[in-house]
């Protein structure tokens, strides 16, 4: 079992849980937020997306953030839909279970991250973070990654061709 694992059964056992509400997104998400990336995110919402922040070692612990995007509609001006998103969520990560794991999330925090910055493009944010503690991670093997190397292509443009090109070395680190 690896972090990526470990980051997919979480998002699997919420998506399960949530499998009867079509409307909700539930996918994973690389890490924090800004405003540009919840105006981006925006057409998909209602939605929680979970990501996967921290590893300790010393007690095998998982830091989780469960981002819970809402808008609302002119009806809803206190963003209740997401109290309930959030209220229903705590619930499911208190359960989580797998064969690798110590029990299900704890130590959860839920925090409204309102803005009047989000108010104005009719969103709210909630991050629920929480906490998975898991047995010893396993060694990863990363002979499956996938290196972008370059981008190649031609565009038609009327009846001209205009080439795109970008070539990229990939260097391996020093150690010494």
């Amino acid at each position: 079992m690896t972090l990526v694992d470990i980051r997919d059964e979480a998002v699997s056992q919420i998506k399960k849980a949530f499998e009867e509400n079509k409307k909700l997104h539930i996918t994973a998400h690389p890490g924090q937020f800004n405003e540009t990336e919840i105006k981006r995110l925006a057409n998909q919402t209602p939605a929680v997306l979970t990501s996967l922040l921290r590893y300790t070692d010393e007690d095998h612990t998982i830091d989780f953030v469960s981002w819970v995007l809402y808008r609302a509609d002119s009806k809803d001006r206190l963003y209740d839909g997401a109290l309930k998103i959030v209220s229903a969520l705590v619930p499911v990560i208190k359960n989580l279970d797998a064969e690798w794991s110590l029990g299900g999330g704890e130590r959860i925090e839920a925090e409204c991250l309102y803005s009047g910055t989000l108010d104005q493009i009719n969103i709210t944010l909630w991050g629920v973070k929480w906490k998975w503690k898991v047995q010893e991670l396993e060694s990863a093997q990363l002979s499956d990654l996938d290196y972008f190397e370059g981008y190649n292509a031609a565009h038609k443009i009327e009846n001209a061709i205009a080439q795109d090109n970008v070539n990229l070395e990939v260097l391996h680190a020093c150690t010494d």
